[in-house]
């Protein structure tokens, strides 16, 4: 299919292989409480967003006498760091070597509570939509509420209105 023809049709639903969602709750266990992030790659395929694999961004060495609110931070801004984009290029590349599924479709991230939106969590989203792929989208895993007995994954993305509001400046966190 055409690249505009792509982009034309809505993205209608989004398929996650059971593997996939292993590896994020496992990451998300582990880093519990401080958020994890994470690559997810896959195919879109006539507007089903396939997601085949994750992998983790690397966690930067943090000096424990930093406070928990600057772990976060780090970890919330994990995604469009210069460093795990070059990570996350490298990843594809090898993936695409062993022929998997290597298309960037986006990213994910735990939470807790469902407290997720963050003027981080925005400004990742924009990056990947705006850099990466248009189609690309945010799953947030609520390790909380998954701790409960019921598996909360949920994928998002910012609607073009947003993405022109907030490329203008007139979106604030307040």
């Amino acid at each position: 299919m055409a690249d505009s023809a792509m982009r034309d049709t809505l993205l209608r639903a989004v398929q996650i292989e059971a593997l996939v969602v292993m590896k994020i709750i496992k990451h998300s266990s582990q880093t519990f409480p401080t958020i994890a992030t994470g690559s997810i790659v896959g195919m879109d395929v006539n507007g089903v967003l396939q997601i085949t694999n994750s992998f983790p961004f690397p966690t930067p060495d943090i000096p424990l006498s930093d406070n928990h609110e600057s772990n976060q931070n780090l970890a919330a801004a994990a995604p469009r760091a210069k460093g795990n984009i070059a990570y996350q290029n490298e990843m594809i590349k090898c993936l695409r070597e062993v022929n998997v599924d290597a298309q960037n479709v986006g990213w994910y991230t735990s939470t807790s509570m469902g407290n997720f939106v963050t003027s981080c969590t925005i400004e990742n989203q924009f990056f990947y939509q705006k850099e990466m792929n248009e189609r690309t989208i945010a799953l947030v895993h609520d390790v909380s509420r998954s701790s409960q007995g019921s598996l909360v994954v949920r994928a998002f993305r910012l609607s073009p209105t947003f993405m022109a509001a907030y490329k203008e400046g007139k979106f604030t966190t307040e």
